[in-house]
């Protein structure tokens, strides 16, 4: 049974299949739809991308579907960009030229995006081809801006990573990192919600798409007073899929507190580019030492590392933890000096027995249960005056 579901909406297009083929000459991708759509296209290099841009449409096709490419195709991913916009990211073997990107069909309407190697001096995208006057798609709107409420209640901002078209880690079973974390998100939010004793947000409450940087102005606009990361780990090696498991807690540093942390950061830094975009901009090693020269003065970092202490001691509890579990690297969405911040790794999507319970909700509710419990051993610190939050 796969990993993956689709909530059915008759009110939007969908894509119900998708099917790469390729040629001597040229690379064929075809989308079937249940409606007409208008694409808009366009190409990106370093890394060498073709950004295919719709309107809100529900993917009802396997998310892994696009893992493996062929010919002009490395991969392809594709799921909710931003509110009422969709988008396809194709990652191609070098520049190339678009040489068509159209509908076709009105009963039974079709994708179709052709590629070849680019030419000297050859534009590498055409115009979109318009859809009849009657089909035409509404118009994308931006996301609304969320409002924190204004109490004394401390203000706890949730953020499950990946989302849309970035699925993160991809388990054996085709389960999705984006769907665990969120689902985990969810359930967290609403054990702290029944505490009445918190303003709780969410930078995702769906299958969305989310920038690090607009995670993290979320956090600011809303004045968080301390703003957890959830995310799912896995080990590309296949030898070590059945030895690397158990969750780990990161807090921010210049410096990554060992390998493993180093290299998990600058995947996580970069998912940006998994859809579309440039690397997000909070990328300089200046600006990570000037923030971090901020946390110092802010006694920011102190603050993390006691909320990751407390973490560490409920999650224990519950469930196994890495070795070394306490991590520390340049996070990007940490990069917070207002903010104590965490990024939790709930497990390894990689390894069979912690698959299995990220994929169980008793687990992710007793996980949601124990961060509760580490949030209120941390504010019941602060009320004593051993811990102070900005």
């Amino acid at each position: 049974m796969p990993g993956w579901t689709v909530e059915v909406s008759p009110n939007k297009p969908a894509v119900t299949r998708a099917q790469l083929t390729t040629t001597a000459d040229l690379t064929r991708l075809i989308f079937d739809l249940t409606e007409w759509v208008t694409p808009k296209v366009t190409t990106v290099s370093k890394p060498d991308r073709v950004i295919v841009d719709l309107p809100e449409v529900e993917f009802r096709i396997d998310p892994a579907s696009g893992k493996n490419g062929k010919g002009l195709v490395k991969a392809y991913r594709f799921g909710l960009f931003r509110s009422k916009q969709s988008r396809i990211v194709i990652d191609t073997n070098g520049p190339v030229h678009v040489k068509t990107a159209r509908v076709e069909g009105r009963k039974q309407p079709k994708l179709i995006i052709e590629l070849t190697r680019i030419k000297s001096g050859q534009p590498t995208a055409p115009t979109a081809q318009p859809a009849p006057a009657d089909l035409r798609p509404t118009q994308f709107e931006d996301p609304p801006t969320l409002v924190a409420a204004s109490n004394a209640r401390p203000v706890i901002v949730i953020d499950p990573g990946h989302g849309g078209l970035d699925p993160g880690a991809v388990g054996s079973t085709g389960l999705l990192e984006k769907d665990v974390v969120l689902s985990v998100a969810r359930r967290l939010k609403t054990l702290l919600d029944q505490t009445g004793r918190y303003v709780v947000v969410l930078t995702r409450d769906r299958d969305i798409f989310v920038p690090l940087q607009q995670r993290v102005d979320i956090s600011r606009r809303h004045k968080a007073n301390l703003f957890i990361s959830l995310h799912a780990d896995a080990v590309p090696e296949e030898s070590l899929a059945g030895l690397v498991r158990g969750a780990s807690i990161y807090t921010l540093s210049e410096f990554a507190s060992n390998e493993q942390a180093r290299r998990l950061a600058e995947k996580e830094n970069a998912v940006d580019l998994l859809a579309g975009l440039a690397p997000a901009s909070l990328d300089t090693q200046d600006e990570v030492r000037n923030i971090l020269i901020d946390l110092l003065r802010r006694e920011t970092d102190t603050f993390s590392a006691e909320f990751s202490n407390l973490l560490t001691n409920e999650l224990r509890k519950h469930m196994k933890l890495a070795r070394d579990p306490q991590r520390s690297a340049a996070f990007l969405v940490l990069q917070q000096a207002e903010s104590p911040s965490v990024l939790i790794e709930l497990g390894y999507m990689s390894n069979e027995e912690d698959q299995k319970l990220l994929q169980s909700l008793e687990w992710q509710t007793n996980i949601a249960r124990a961060i509760v419990a580490a949030v209120d051993a941390f504010f019941a610190k602060r009320a004593m005056g051993a811990v102070h939050v900005p």
